[in-house]
């Protein structure tokens, strides 16, 4: 634990006027709970309010820790010590009283302290992680505001099933040239049907295993015209009985396709989500039923997009561009390859 934020809880056995350096606070008994940082040495801080013995008396959490009993402090790892602001934001907002002007004279919070006259105990820390995650997601949005990877285009449930397809084991570019020829001759699944499985691969190729998959993609467009109607189904039970259509792509096609609140997770989504700390998963998998826990609902299917530019621009499987990425100071694989190079100078 190098870096990050805290929230301490303590309980004051009485009213006190409590007199730190520059100021008074007249405290009443009670509960009160603090959020303060350190970009230097997070653990050593933790090990620091939990001793027993009297500190030196230096911020305004020491003067008043000598006076309170320490209930627990929770740490939570980052670099950013704006999460710290966002966390006094959310003990105000749970309806805690602030003690205006404690601990906060380098920024513009109203208190970094908040009393409660009974022990309140919420996850805090767990909404805290909620903020974490919106903060990235905004900052990948502006970072990528307005650039299109090239099979974006593509939009309809019809065109997503097919490109997502297309696409396996295949680059963005390769997908969208193969995908648009094949569509511009056979734009729904009633003429793909038609087409034999040597002339799907033909007009797919060069997109990685083009025989196999113009067999599956006219097998998939026969089932939806004689089983569905010509509709692409519009539920994942349907979609994952279709040859060659995994979680990811009936996830793409339902959350871009139709609307609905599913999260797509491919190598970059996967990869990325468990360098920022956002989870701690071995597969694919096991990263989009959690994701789709943890992530806002709002974001969910912008989600995906995002973290493939990201990683296809920066955040890389094999050297990442730590020095050009803006999310250094929010991820957890930044930090870490951060405290390694101090071990190790």
């Amino acid at each position: 634990m190098n870096k990050g934020v805290y929230l301490l809880i303590c309980f004051l056995p009485s009213d006190c006027n409590l007199k730190t350096k520059s100021k008074v606070f007249s405290l009443k008994k009670g509960y009160y709970y603090y959020c303060g940082s350190a970009m230097r040495g997070l653990s050593s801080r933790v090990k620091r309010h939990l001793k027993k013995e009297k500190v030196k008396k230096h911020w305004h959490i020491d003067f008043l820790t000598e006076k309170a009993q320490i209930l627990f402090v929770n740490p939570y790892i980052v670099g950013d010590n704006a999460l710290e602001h966002i966390l006094a934001e959310i003990l105000f907002n749970e309806g805690l009283t602030p003690v205006d002007g404690f601990g906060c004279g380098d920024c513009k919070c109203k208190s970094h302290l908040f009393y409660s006259k009974k022990l309140e105990i919420k996850p805090y820390l767990k909404k805290l992680f909620e903020k974490h995650i919106e903060k990235v997601i905004e900052i990948l949005f502006e970072l990528y505001k307005g650039k299109e990877t090239p099979v974006e285009k593509f939009k309809t449930p019809w065109e997503l099933l097919v490109s997502c397809i297309i696409s396996l084991r295949t680059r963005d570019e390769v997908t969208a040239v193969s995908a648009e020829r094949l569509f511009n001759e056979a734009s729904t699944p009633e003429k793909l049907m038609k087409l034999s499985p040597e002339r799907i691969g033909e007009l797919i190729y060069p997109a990685g295993f083009y025989k196999t998959k113009g067999k599956n993609l006219q097998k998939v467009a026969e089932i939806i015209v004689k089983k569905h109607k010509g509709k692409v189904p519009d539920n994942k039970e349907d979609l994952l009985k279709l040859p060659n259509v995994g979680i990811k792509t009936a996830n793409l096609v339902l959350s871009n396709g139709y609307g609905h609140y599913e999260v797509c997770v491919d190598t970059h989504v996967h990869r990325i989500s468990n360098r920022l700390g956002f989870i701690k998963t071995e597969t694919p998998e096991q990263s989009e039923k959690v994701l789709k826990k943890i992530l806002p609902k709002k974001y969910l299917r912008e989600y995906n997009g995002l973290l493939v530019k990201h990683g296809q621009n920066i955040c890389k499987p094999i050297r990442p561009l730590c020095n050009k990425c803006p999310l250094t100071k929010l991820c957890m694989y930044a930090l870490k390859n951060e405290k390694d190079k101090v071990k190790n100078s």
